[in-house]
């Protein structure tokens, strides 16, 4: 989550027609969080994305463990967010499952947004991405 890619991500949304037809009544804020693992040299931090109607409006790295001033806080350990990147695991499983965890937010709001999120989340995994550890 380098301050490179997380511009590059909001590029993308801005450029995706899918991403802006599957959140066109989307209306909040995310923080995609990913947890310290000290024995790896990964430290804590998000992106935080302002989420509207399909627009992207900003996208911020925030160091650090938080708390994100977002409407929906998600977070998981960097292997976690390879695999949902890489659609090895699936968002829904992987809540339900505890490989990531939404730790603000409403979990029946979140899955009512689930196209916007995959959407997201596609766009995400398309871009060019260097995993620590």
């Amino acid at each position: 989550m380098s301050d490179a890619w997380v511009a590059a991500l909001a590029e993308r949304l801005q450029g995706s027609e899918a991403y802006k037809k599957a959140a066109r009544d989307w209306r909040s804020s995310m923080a995609l969080a990913l947890l310290p693992e000290p024995e790896k040299g990964i430290e804590a931090c998000a992106v935080v994305l302002d989420l509207y109607e399909g627009q992207c409006r900003s996208a911020v790295r925030v160091a650090g463990p938080g708390p994100y001033e977002a409407d929906y806080v998600i977070r998981g350990v960097g292997e976690n967010w390879r695999k949902l990147l890489h659609k090895e695991i699936y968002p829904v499983p992987a809540l339900m499952k505890g490989e990531l965890q939404l730790v603000k937010g409403g979990t029946t709001a979140l899955m009512m947004k689930m196209p916007a999120a995959q959407a997201l989340l596609d766009e995400a995994g398309a871009l060019p991405t260097k995993y620590p550890g």
